[in-house]
């Protein structure tokens, strides 16, 4: 495991740490504190990609150590959070609505690596949508208008509809022709 430890692979774990220590605040129902902490995952989330290419360490097990640490920071910990916060109120259908995230997150993660551009990532990605649900879990919403926000970002999540990447933004003439290319070839 020796090879394994390195600076990005570090950060990674800051990211799946904060997830986990979110999740038991949210059982002792400090659920601002855990919407922080997510917060905090998405900056180590942002950063252990451009380390690794820097460092030229970007490998296949930080790249699975990655979508670990995302599915428990952005998927399990705010639909948590979030159930906990507000969806309780509504035991089943709050229960599938954070159920789905997670899946919906956990589906879109498993799709990644198959639908890599450059320029746009196919569908939402998931730390997008968890801090989203984590900052909504924070505010304590009356349940019925958590669910339409819960239940649009996981349909985002596992759709197709493009959303772009940094490179994306900086390029974007490129980015639209991309998209309609790859859009084309799907058709």
């Amino acid at each position: 495991m020796r090879e394994y430890i390195t600076l990005p692979n570090l950060v990674t774990s800051g990211s799946l740490t904060a997830g986990f220590l979110s999740m038991l605040l949210i059982f002792d129902n400090d659920i601002l504190a855990a919407a922080g902490l997510i917060a905090l995952a998405a900056i180590f989330d942002v950063i252990d990609g451009p380390i690794a290419r820097r460092k030229g360490t970007d490998d296949a097990f930080g790249t699975n150590l990655d979508s670990l640490a995302d599915l428990i920071s952005f998927g399990a910990a705010p639909a948590f959070a979030l159930y906990v916060g507000s969806l309780h109120n509504l035991p089943v259908v709050g229960l599938a609505a954070c159920l789905g995230f997670f899946l919906c997150g956990a589906w879109r993660l498993a799709r990644f690596s198959l639908c890599k551009n450059p320029l746009y990532f196919v569908g939402c990605p998931i730390p997008f949508a968890g801090v989203l649900v984590a900052i909504l879990a924070g505010l304590r919403p009356y349940p019925f208008l958590a669910l339409p926000v819960i239940f649009a970002l996981s349909a985002l999540m596992v759709g197709t509809l493009p959303f772009p990447t940094l490179s994306g933004w900086r390029n974007f003439k490129e980015l639209c022709h991309s998209v309609v290319q790859d859009r084309q070839r799907a058709n």
